[in-house]
């Protein structure tokens, strides 16, 4: 009977944890962040936070695992059967680009950034965490759309790359370099603009 109880108090150690980490890493990164820093700042002994994670790198993994965004994921491709595409690759553009750069993202990614070429598996864990998924899911939609004749997409996975590729359009970089933010409604021109030449390149030729 007591099993939950501990359950719970387990998974709320671990969460208070979780953020004294991201308060640790956002501010002084993941190289300089250390575990004594984050147990102090979490308000557990290092003892307990070597009980819930091994390393740092264990620690900022779980942190990019729960924290990066992974909007632009759509539902299963059967709720799709019946609705034409484009409001749904609309909406999947939306949600990508807005996912991309909501803060708390933005701050995940550019730390890793700056780690990558010595730690490159924080880089891998930041795919897997969100990118991959979204990429695995949308490529599923499309192949949906082409098993029933919708559009003739040979390589759905390389077409979901294509896809967010467009709805990018250069906004993520400008961001990364300061040089403008994006805006709601950058999002939804860039957007309805990718929708249109996605679906005149993989539309069937009657």
């Amino acid at each position: 009977m007591n099993t939950p109880a501990i359950s719970k108090s387990s998974e709320n150690k671990r969460q208070q944890i979780m953020a004294g980490a991201r308060e640790v890493f956002m501010d002084s990164g993941y190289a300089a962040a250390s575990m004594e820093r984050i147990a102090k700042t979490a308000g557990v002994s290092k003892g307990t936070l070597y009980n819930y994670f091994d390393s740092k790198e264990t620690l900022f993994v779980a942190l990019i695992q729960s924290e990066c965004c992974k909007e632009g994921t759509p539902p299963p491709p059967a709720e799709f059967s019946n609705a034409p595409p484009a409001p749904i690759l609309t909406l999947i553009g939306q949600q990508w680009l807005q996912g991309l750069i909501e803060m708390k993202q933005r701050t995940f990614f550019r730390i890793v950034l700056a780690e990558v070429m010595q730690f490159p598996e924080l880089g891998q864990a930041l795919e897997a965490s969100g990118p991959a998924v979204a990429m695995s899911n949308l490529s599923r939609y499309l192949a949906h759309l082409d098993q029933t004749g919708v559009l003739r997409i040979p390589d759905p996975l390389l077409a979901a790359e294509q896809f967010f590729a467009l709805c990018d359009a250069g906004i993520v970089r400008q961001m990364q370099l300061s040089v403008a933010e994006p805006t709601l409604e950058k999002i939804n021109y860039r957007v309805e603009h990718a929708v249109r030449v996605f679906l005149a390149g993989y539309t069937p030729q009657v």
